[in-house]
């Protein structure tokens, strides 16, 4: 009965909700699909109606990863829950973990609209946001009201306020991450903003990077409990950035890696109508799965399948996640899928990773 469950809500996102979402600009629709989702949830009982109607737990896909443990494999990707206000909603859907953020010091609004694009024939959503928040002092307001949400283990994705100087990146990152410590199960950091192309990446990109690091690690060697720390690695970059960052895994008190992001490399997927409007645009969506697997085979390689690495950036279906779990991967993350597939993808790949265990 949950099989055709399933199967019928698959069906029916994609035959009639879909089509008229996709009448609308791509993050009016959004918003409008998270409130929804905020709103059916807000309650215990609407939280336990979203489990009931698309959750699915199987004990052979509980895992402990960084010794945190687990329920499923399948998470929310950082982007989905920006302020963390729909951390329990989306653990109720299926989700396994939520990776809030990106997460600034101070609240920023993002880019100029529009800044969120389909292109359906590719399933791929193209964007410039900039990292809208609502600042560390609020999020940690959401995160307070944890007490009955547990049952979902939450990251956090931490990055700088845009137009930061460099030589207060440090400080930029520890203005975060010091007081989301508590409240956060593991940290992702994200240093898209420091490590540029690989044209403009110097032997200071390295250092800045271990010294953010640094002082984390400093931070949290003085705390009772321990959380563990990745870093954010780029599909844009070149085998000589991935090997810098997978050396500083090897040789610092670092966790583990996230494996990749969305990429600059998307000229060829547009038509020349949509150049223009698409400007500055950075990918996901399903074609980046063969660079995420590539990657991921790559870092796992050279670390000696030694550490944690979340794998995130094209996962459109469960045969994308068992993909990625297969080249080295202990957890995988989502978001272009939740636009594409609706709001029983995470339920159904994890029905699916279950049955083929």
């Amino acid at each position: 009965m949950g099989k055709i469950t399933h199967t019928t809500q698959m069906s029916f996102y994609k035959s009639i909700v879909r089509p008229f979402l996709f009448l609308f600009p791509a993050e009016r629709v959004r918003n409008f699909a998270l409130a929804a989702l905020r709103i059916a949830g807000s309650s215990r009982f609407g939280e336990w109606c979203l489990s009931h109607i698309y959750g699915y737990r199987h004990p052979s896909l509980e895992k402990e990863v960084f010794g945190v443990r687990f329920r499923n494999p399948i998470g929310a990707a950082a982007g989905l829950d920006r302020d963390a206000r729909l951390y329990r909603q989306l653990g109720a859907l299926g989700f396994g973990f939520v990776e809030i953020g990106t997460i600034t010091p101070k609240e920023q609004p993002g880019g100029i609209r529009p800044r969120m694009f389909r292109i359906p024939r590719l399933q791929a959503v193209l964007h410039r946001m900039g990292h809208p928040n609502c600042g560390i002092e609020k999020a940690i307001d959401h995160l307070r009201r944890r007490a009955h949400g547990k049952r979902v283990v939450v990251g956090a994705n931490i990055a700088p306020n845009s137009h930061f100087a460099r030589e207060n990146a440090t400080k930029e990152y520890l203005r975060t991450f010091r007081p989301l410590y508590q409240y956060v199960e593991y940290f992702t950091i994200n240093v898209s903003a420091i490590i540029g192309s690989p044209e403009s990446y110097t032997p200071q990109d390295k250092e800045l990077v271990e010294e953010i690091l640094e002082a984390m690690f400093d931070f949290r060697r003085g705390q009772n409990d321990y959380r563990p720390i990745l870093l954010k690695l780029s599909p844009d970059w070149d085998n000589k950035q991935i090997d810098d960052m997978v050396s500083i895994l090897v040789d610092t008190p670092l966790d583990g890696l996230v494996v990749s992001d969305c990429t600059r490399q998307w000229n060829n997927v547009a038509s020349e109508r949509n150049k223009g409007r698409m400007a500055g645009c950075n990918m996901g969506g399903a074609p980046l799965i063969d660079r995420t697997e590539e990657m991921v085979r790559y870092v796992c390689s050279r670390m000696d399948y030694s550490y944690p690495v979340i794998a995130t950036g094209g996962v459109m279906s469960a045969a994308d996640a068992q993909r990625l779990l297969d080249a080295g991967a202990s957890l995988v993350q989502c978001y272009s899928a939740m636009v594409y597939e609706g709001p029983a993808f995470p339920g159904r790949t994890c029905r699916a990773l279950a049955q083929n265990k």
